[in-house]
């Protein structure tokens, strides 16, 4: 006799909904571990990905298209998938939250060029526009939760 043999429907469907949640997270953390490892690992150079030193950035072309398409499989594939995966209200919250931050890079990046250009602030980098990104979308979850 197994645990799901004692539960009703709706709490065996509660205990597979987190299971599969587990093991998306820790699907995600692998995806995200492999990639930091590979890039560290393998980088050739002395760039650094989060200081913008582009020219500096060296990989073994096997290794930039593995990172890549981990990057593809956690930034986009993933979360899509994951919206499936959760009841009504957290995938709306999550689709607000995930608009947010894609509408705060959209605008922010020309926004932090012409202030660029008008010697107000640094130049743009790939890390300032992803810490855009995130930051944003945790204040517009934050947001939609605060306001419902």
């Amino acid at each position: 006799m197994t645990d799901t043999d004692i539960l009703n429907p709706g709490e065996a469907r509660h205990k597979a909904r987190q299971r599969r949640q587990i093991i998306y997270f820790c699907v995600a953390m692998l995806i995200g571990g492999l990639i930091g490892f590979f890039t560290g690992f393998f980088d050739q150079g002395d760039g650094n990905l989060f200081a913008g030193d582009w020219e500096k950035l060296s990989l073994p072309p096997g290794v930039a298209i593995g990172t890549a398409i981990g990057l593809l499989v956690g930034f986009l594939a993933l979360p899509l998938w994951g919206f499936t995966q959760i009841d009504d209200y957290k995938r709306e919250l999550n689709y607000i939250s995930f608009t947010g931050g894609s509408l705060a890079v959209l605008a922010g990046f020309p926004i932090w060029a012409v202030l660029y250009a008008g010697g107000f602030v640094p130049p743009p980098h790939a890390f300032g526009v992803w810490a855009i990104g995130f930051v944003s979308m945790f204040l517009a979850y934050l947001y939609a939760w605060l306001t419902r």
